[in-house]
């Protein structure tokens, strides 16, 4: 069965998410790496290009979407998620609690296996048709680490559109240095555990997107070399 990726209980339910792998603009040589595109309904999809081994160029234009790919890691004990970007111009000063005004220059997101001991209520109410429409490894909970114009960085941001179970941390604004590789290492575990209350015992997925849809800045962004490591 195709490996589904989601974002939260409320898009799956309405059927807001779409795979599209076969999407007119995702090149062959990414699909044969397992990445596959995320569209939304009535939005232009970005455009995507390999842009070396492991690297992901993102050229985004009023426009939205996401690709992904199964990165199941072991969190107890390689609980530091790890990669480089670089973006071409800085982020619009847009706000990712508002919905119209949530757009990013660059984001890489982690995904999480359901866990029925852990979810919420309404989470495991909602799980059977989940799965129905998207399959059983389906995840449950990401967290999105946004390149972005509003601010700070380590901030939480619960999101506009799916909220408590889909959550962005802003990793770098618009003052970071563009045009040249920024790296990230970043205890995901951690995170997970400070924003849903427990540590993750594994991952799912790693998705990278960009969104410029409601203000239409374009940008282009390159995304290198996500893995899982040891705390050290």
């Amino acid at each position: 069965m195709k490996h589904a990726i989601a974002f939260g209980v409320a898009a799956l339910v309405a059927s807001t998410m779409a795979w599209a792998s076969s999407a007119p603009g995702l090149p062959a040589d990414l699909l044969a790496r397992g990445w596959e595109e995320i569209t939304f309904d009535g939005k232009v999809p970005n455009r995507y290009a390999a842009c070396g081994d492991g690297c992901v160029e993102v050229a985004t234009d009023g426009s939205v979407s996401l690709v992904g790919r199964p990165l199941p890691a072991d969190l107890t004990e390689t609980p530091i998620v790890t990669w480089e970007w670089r973006v071409t111009a800085p982020p619009p000063a847009s706000d990712l609690t508002v919905k119209g005004q949530d757009d990013r220059a660059l984001a890489v997101y982690v995904t999480f296996p359901y866990d029925p001991d852990k979810a919420s209520f309404g989470e495991n109410l909602l799980r059977p048709l989940i799965e129905v429409f998207r399959g059983r490894d389906t995840p449950a909970r990401s967290i999105a680490y946004v390149w972005a114009g509003y601010g700070a960085p380590g901030e939480v941001v619960r999101s506009p559109y799916y909220g408590d179970v889909n959550v962005m941390v802003v990793a770098r604004i618009a003052d970071a240095p563009v045009g040249q590789w920024l790296r990230e290492t970043i205890d995901v575990a951690a995170d997970h555990e400070r924003i849903f209350g427990f540590r993750p015992d594994k991952s799912a997925h790693v998705l990278i997107g960009a969104d410029s849809d409601d203000r239409g800045v374009a940008n282009t962004g390159r995304v290198r070399g996500i893995s899982f490591q040891p705390r050290r």
